[in-house]
């Protein structure tokens, strides 16, 4: 037998031969079918035991810490479709038609919003919902009362609360005698013990966010593998990094098929040996964690149909034209402009199926961009908006109809993305979303300090930004939009903006924006917002924040792009010296605002210029660029769109883009 101590003098040589042994004799007792019954019912307990942080008695320095702790609340909101109803119908045989008709359940069931939801289904929320966060888990009682009902497709918020926790460390020295090997791992990792915990929690249902009056209320009781953290002086990389379960060839095995049998389950033991990290509390782990980092978008796509007539039309009648269908949407033009400068977003969003749903995600499909946080709903109309121009191209009239990215772009939604977005460098929200899912966005990203970036999207919907101020680290208005957007943090409404098109020269036309937006923007940065950029169409844009250090050393995770670096050095010939590089480099706690003119453009369209200056923005932060920088990459960039007809250019080239 080896101790500990040897183990750990004898890591790098000895434990791979060690291991070996051991999986080489649980192989040959496993090919013996008289144990094999022993074998399955001891080898879930080794795993069960495994998949948690290994305790190694001597060498541990200070008392186990619990994961999980009285008080703790794991939170998921959740909205049930027709589809998911009819299934669950299947499955368990409730064809009760209150859950399937919904002339039924108002007129007869009483139910004033239509079919509800099978209680059941509702409650099966709470064990899946432990078990996201703690694998493993053992479901053992639950004890519900149904309130009221939940209707299908409205949203819910479940609540899991730890009550009691009742630890318990079962020594298993009786295991000797069903399996003999596990005495054997006990002395090689340390383990003395096979830690469980039962654990009673509180649990909740709301429907349509109504605290005070839970859909459903009880208790349950679950017992958990181990709640404990253990820190030790263990080294840092996994137990088994270099350990490939191969067969001595010296070792005799009864029977080929028994062999390959027991290794392919010694492949499984050893998957569930590796380190796990912890569960996170109030994070729905359903995301896929990615090993790359994407800046993460999160809002509206859009088909905009533009009708063109060749001649001017007339009420009543229709005239020739042009019609054409393009991909937009003020999150999507952004996510699309990010990939063109070679930066994989992760985009969530919402969709039809329909064709206007199937054609945007076509291109996406195309560009090899991933579609799973996309959801696709069925009886469900794809955002559009319809815009007529007369024949010199002005906006005669337009229509919009995007309910559906406020509707079904829910936190219940975004959350399933958690992991993406504590993994991302930058998290982008548009102002079309609803309040509470900003709210929610923005709350994911805080706890994981993920900066986020705040598009207004218009006047009305710049103002949405007041609940989630200090949660915004940047955000990009246009003069209009600042106001409102102040205005919303300030009722009465005390901020106001006049625009001015005649000025003698730019330098007064600075001089004056400055003069009438600086209290909105000194307002709103005393309000949490760590960097306005407010953009000024032909102007150019102002550059604000509290400390003139920030704009230099706000760097972000990923390594600089060869297209952003690119850029900026031709972008440093164009800008004049005292606009983009000679600002303060020194700290200071005064308010400071920079302003960064436009390149000249020859213009051909205006529709994606606002857009593709914050995915320039946005793809240069995460390529390692600090603020004055990223910001004279998105100013270049709006240029490019400019002298598109498209929203987003079909590609950007930096010498071209930076000629001008």
């Amino acid at each position: 037998m080896h101790s500990n101590s040897v183990w750990a003098q004898n890591t790098e040589s000895g434990s791979s031969t060690i291991v070996l042994q051991r999986c080489q004799s649980l192989a040959q007792f496993w090919g013996k079918e008289s144990n094999r019954w022993i074998m399955r019912a001891s080898l879930r307990q080794l795993v069960a035991m495994m998949a948690t942080p290994l305790m190694r008695s001597k060498t541990m320095t200070t008392a186990p810490t619990l994961l999980l702790k009285v008080g703790d609340t794991l939170c998921e909101r959740r909205r049930f479709t027709e589809g998911e109803v009819e299934a669950y119908a299947g499955v368990s045989g409730d064809r009760n038609p209150v859950h399937l008709d919904d002339v039924f359940a108002r007129e007869v069931g009483g139910f004033e919003h239509g079919c509800v939801v099978h209680g059941m289904l509702v409650a099966s929320l709470f064990p899946a919902l432990i078990a996201a966060h703690f694998p493993g888990a053992v479901y053992a009682r639950q004890s519900l009362k149904f309130a009221a009902p939940v209707y299908v497709g409205k949203e819910v918020l479940v609540q899991v609360q730890a009550l009691h926790i009742r630890p318990s460390a079962t020594k298993y020295l009786y295991a000797q005698f069903i399996f003999p090997f596990l005495i054997s791992y006990s002395e090689l990792f340390g383990v003395n013990h096979l830690l469980s915990d039962s654990v009673k929690f509180g649990t909740k249902c709301f429907a349509n966010d109504n605290d005070n009056a839970p859909a459903i209320v009880g208790e349950a009781l679950a017992v958990l593998p181990s709640l404990h953290q253990v820190p030790t002086k263990a080294p840092s990389t996994p137990l088994f990094k270099d350990i490939h379960l191969t067969l001595n060839p010296s070792v005799s095995m009864a029977g080929t098929t028994a062999t390959s049998s027991s290794l392919r389950r010694m492949e499984s033991v050893h998957r569930h040996l590796l380190p796990a990290p912890p569960p996170i509390l109030h994070q729905n782990p359903l995301g896929a964690t990615r090993s790359e980092s994407f800046p993460v978008i999160i809002g509206g796509m859009v088909l905009d149909i533009h009708a063109k007539p060749s001649m001017q039309p007339h009420p009543g009648t229709t005239v020739p034209g042009m019609v054409k269908y393009i991909s937009g949407g003020v999150a999507r033009n952004i996510a699309e402009c990010i990939y063109k400068l070679e930066t994989r977003p992760f985009m969530i969003s919402v969709v039809g199926k329909d064709m206007a749903g199937d054609f945007l995600l076509k291109y996406w499909r195309s560009a090899g961009l991933c579609t799973d946080g996309i959801l696709q709903v069925d009886d469900v109309t794809t955002p559009i908006v319809s815009n007529v121009f007369d024949g010199s191209g002005e906006l005669i009239a337009g229509v919009a109809s995007v309910g559906a990215v406020e509707k079904f772009l829910s936190p219940s939604w975004i959350c399933q993305f958690c992991a993406c977005i504590s993994n991302a460098p930058l998290l982008m929200i548009d102002a079309n979303l609803s309040p509470e899912s900003l709210e929610a966005s923005c709350k994911i990203a805080h706890e994981v300090g993920v900066p986020v970036f705040f598009e207004p999207v218009s006047i009305v919907k710049s103002s949405r930004i007041a609940p989630i101020a200090k949660y915004i680290t940047y955000t990009s208005p246009n003069e209009f939009e600042l106001v409102a957007m102040a205005n919303s943090l300030s009722p009465p409404e005390k901020y106001n903006f006049a625009k001015i098109d005649q000025f003698k020269n730019k330098a007064k036309a600075v001089e004056y924006l400055f003069e009438m937006l600086s209290p909105a923007m000194f307002f709103l940065l005393e309000k949490g917002i760590k960097f306005l950029l407010v953009t000024l169409g032909s102007h150019g844009v102002f550059v604000c924040c509290k400390e003139c250090t920030s704009l230099m050393m706000d760097q972000q995770k990923s390594e600089t792009t060869s297209f952003s670096t690119m850029l900026l050095d031709k972008l440093e010939r164009c800008f004049p010296s005292n606009m983009l590089l000679n600002f303060p480099r020194e700290g200071s706690t005064r308010t400071c605002v920079f302003h960064l003119p436009a390149v000249s453009a020859s213009v051909v369209s205006l529709t994606g210029a606002g857009d593709c200056f914050v995915g320039g923005v946005i793809s240069a932060l995460c390529g390692g660029l600090d603020m004055m920088q990223s910001v004279a990459v998105g100013i270049a960039i709006a240029k490019a769109s400019v002298e598109s007809e498209a929203n987003i250019p079909d590609k950007f080239s930096a010498a071209t883009i930076a000629g001008g």
